[in-house]
């Protein structure tokens, strides 16, 4: 298969006609071999607009999606950013292309190990990859000037909200009036405000999902 040339197919029929026209994500999406992130029986589905599994609880977001939310963060060149549910580092790899560094994070050690192979191989230098409990972050490096979520959650945790610098931003993806959302939480001072953006259906995160109680 013409990797080259269905990376090439996905840009063309995919990013740039669903609203996204930042020019740095659409060379870099161009540049970044999305095949060498999926699994081996999948790379012939590499570029399709499909989420892809990579293990029982965690799937790749679908192109399209991903860069759509990755335009919707607005990530600058000095950002620091915390990438929760990295999987095998396919969207760390964009994300360090636009930003100054990015802490990758996942609760499943053969992923990290995964993400970590595939980024040396690729010379991605600005990317950290650890293992770490999604709903916690990772404070040792904190505080962060984008948290970038890979999934559909129920709402940030506080954990998460008390990573972020001033000005800092949450982008993730939530129910809102029935039907998933992607939204970006803004930190001003002791202040969080959360607006919604547009509708995104991506895999769900099973380590954000409620714990139910037991009641009498």
């Amino acid at each position: 298969m013409d990797f080259e040339r269905a990376r090439t197919a996905m840009v063309d029929s995919q990013i740039r006609p669903n609203a996204v026209t930042d020019f740095d994500i659409i060379r870099i999406m161009s540049d970044v071999p999305r095949e060498n992130f999926v699994p081996a029986g999948q790379r012939q589905l590499a570029y399709l607009d499909q989420h892809l599994t990579l293990s029982d609880q965690r799937k790749m977001i679908s192109p399209m999606r991903l860069a759509q939310l990755i335009q919707l963060a607005d990530f600058k060149k000095t950002d620091i950013v915390l990438d929760v549910a990295c999987g095998t580092g396919y969207a760390a790899a964009i994300i360090a292309g636009l930003a100054g560094s990015v802490v990758a994070i996942d609760d499943q050690a053969g992923l990290v190990d995964e993400a970590t192979e595939i980024l040396a191989d690729l010379e991605i230098g600005n990317v950290a990859v650890l293992n770490a409990d999604l709903r916690t972050g990772c404070s040792k490096e904190a505080p962060f000037d984008v948290i970038f979520i890979e999934g559909a959650i129920e709402s940030p945790t506080l954990e998460l909200k008390e990573q972020l610098a001033d000005g800092g931003r949450i982008v993730c993806v939530e129910p809102a009036n029935g039907v998933l959302s992607a939204v970006v939480y803004t930190k001003s001072g002791s202040d969080i405000a959360r607006r919604e953006a547009f509708n995104a259906t991506v895999p769900q995160l099973a380590a954000f999902s409620s714990v139910a109680e037991f009641s009498l």
